[in-house]
C-alpha cells in the first residue's frame, strides 16, 4: 500500500508531465515553496495537508476533484497509518 505523500507525489508527476511543467516551474506557480515541492518528490514529507495539495491544484490549473479522481486516493488503496 502507498502512503498519501507516495500517491501525491505520484499525481505531481503525472500532472507535471501532462502540462510540461517542471516542479521550480510549479512551485512558482503554486505560491509554494520549491523546497516543499521536492520534499513530496522526494517522499520525506510525512503528513501533506489539503491546503497543500489546493495550492498544487491551482498551479497545475486544475481543480482539486480532478487531482482527486484517482483509486489510489479510495481508503482501502492507502496505507493511512
Amino acid at each position: 500500500m502507498k502512503t498519501l505523500t507516495d500517491v501525491v507525489a505520484d499525481r505531481i508527476l503525472k500532472y507535471l508531465g501532462e502540462k510540461n511543467m517542471t516542479q521550480y516551474r510549479l512551485a512558482q506557480k503554486s505560491g509554494l515553496p520549491k523546497e516543499t515541492i521536492k520534499s513530496i518528490m522526494r517522499r520525506q514529507t510525512k503528513n501533506v495537508t489539503l491546503k497543500t495539495i489546493m495550492m498544487i491544484c491551482e498551479g497545475f490549473g486544475i481543480t482539486l476533484l480532478e487531482f482527486l479522481d484517482d483509486e489510489s486516493f479510495k481508503p482501502e488503496n492507502l496505507d493511512l497509518e
